[in-house]
């Protein structure tokens, strides 16, 4: 019963919406469709299960197709001399390396990850600083950097499955 979406042009066909429409428009369709066709309010039939799988096979395909957007602030003076920025997008941890002189609105990607987009928002010297450590803060705070170091150089569980295997089989 399970339906499968090829391309992300079909997956908004499938919810009667175009791509130009954007994500929240997908959004607003496929709540509006799940609504009339959820088993709760509609009886279940093979059609409309069937219906119904594809809505969500699509906007599972949307979401897992659409960019990550995210947006830092920084203070103007960190805008002039740059700096090093580590973020968190859910579980992911993010590092941003934003250069001398970026102005506001600048769009960067973060470091190895091509589909998330960082927009960096930089504030009026009037507004104050981001953070009290502006002054000094070319660097990312050091427990941010060591959690992102962390997290990037534990073996995964394939990694440590590999080698238990290999010392059970040198072992033996």
């Amino acid at each position: 019963m399970t339906s499968r979406v090829v391309s992300l042009d079909a997956a908004f066909a499938v919810l009667g919406v175009a791509p130009v429409d954007g994500v929240a428009a997908a959004r607003a369709a496929f709540r509006s469709r799940v609504k009339h066709l959820h088993p709760d309010v509609t009886p279940p039939t093979a059609a409309t299960l069937a219906e119904l799988a594809r809505i969500v096979a699509a906007m599972d395909y949307i979401r897992a197709s659409a960019p990550v957007c995210l947006e830092v602030e920084i203070s103007a003076a960190q805008a002039e001399r740059g700096l090093t920025r580590t973020l968190r997008h859910g579980d992911k941890p993010l590092l941003v390396r934003i250069p001398a002189g970026t102005p506001d609105g600048t769009r960067l990607g973060a470091v190895g990850e091509e589909s998330i987009n960082v927009t960096i928002r930089v504030l009026s010297a009037e507004a104050g600083p981001v953070d009290p450590r502006s002054d000094c803060s070319d660097f990312p705070d050091a427990a941010d950097l060591d959690a992102f170091m962390h997290e990037f150089s534990r073996p995964s569980v394939t990694t440590r499955l590999a080698r238990w295997v290999r010392k059970a089989q040198s072992a033996a």
